[in-house]
């Protein structure tokens, strides 16, 4: 198959934004429980110094994880838009995230994503939302590739508050159509699949296309209890 798939778990109200303890936290029970290996990548959105050198910018704007991921690091003021990222290559040691595991050889990455503005996925399968405030100032954005490396991908951002007017931005006032890319079933959701915290999955081409792939029900049990609260899942293919 051509086509990659990514699927994203959000908590619902889209707004929520954890604790750096809480996802300190978080990681080390994922770490426990089989979920993710020791080791990782942090990517974080860097000041673009290098032009068109797509190795010099991948360099700059990743760095191992550190052993132990603590409140203090995560809160430093570089680390304001930030994904963790452990890529999993067929490893028998760890639970797989969704429900359906591919035969033979699987590769996926999974990630936790956190900002202190909305980041929007891009692609066919998730309509946007509006993001215009009640002043009139369009508060939708896009990262600027000759100004920065984006820790994010395929994805848009929404100003978490008003510059204009300080009122702050709420996505589940508004609504987007889902898509499930298997069987093209819509699905209206409020506030779209705005977040700024998120888990997700990157399958690359290694997954199985089936309309009812879903986060591991175990996965998303553990998630919920740590936040206190529920989420919803939203795939995607590019």
């Amino acid at each position: 198959m051509g086509v990659e798939y990514q699927r994203y778990l959000v908590a619902k109200g889209n707004a929520f934004s954890p604790s750096a303890v809480a996802v300190a936290k978080l990681v080390e029970r994922l770490r426990k429980e089989k979920w993710i290996p020791a080791g990782g990548q942090a990517i974080t959105t860097v000041e673009n110094t290098f032009g068109d050198d797509l190795r010099a910018k991948l360099a700059a704007s990743t760095a191992p994880m550190p052993t132990s991921v603590t409140a203090e690091w995560l809160d430093d003021p570089d680390r304001e838009e930030l994904r963790l990222v452990w890529r999993v290559e067929s490893s028998a040691q760890l639970k797989y995230p969704l429900t359906r595991r591919p035969d033979g050889t699987v590769s996926y990455a999974l990630e936790l994503h956190r900002a202190h503005d909305y980041v929007y996925p891009s692609c066919e399968t998730i309509e946007p939302i509006p993001t215009m405030c009640v002043c009139g100032e369009d508060l939708g954005f896009h990262w600027d590739d000759e100004e920065v490396v984006p820790a994010f991908g395929a994805s848009s951002g929404i100003f978490a508050e008003c510059e204009a007017c300080s009122r702050t931005f709420d996505p589940a006032k508004g609504g987007a159509i889902l898509t499930n890319p298997f069987d093209r079933t819509k699905t209206q959701a409020r506030g779209g699949a705005a977040y700024r915290f998120a888990l997700k999955v990157d399958c690359g081409k290694c997954f199985v296309a089936d309309p009812g792939l879903a986060f591991a029900p175990e996965l998303v049990s553990l998630v919920e209890e740590e936040f206190g609260r529920e989420f919803f899942e939203v795939g995607a293919v590019y």
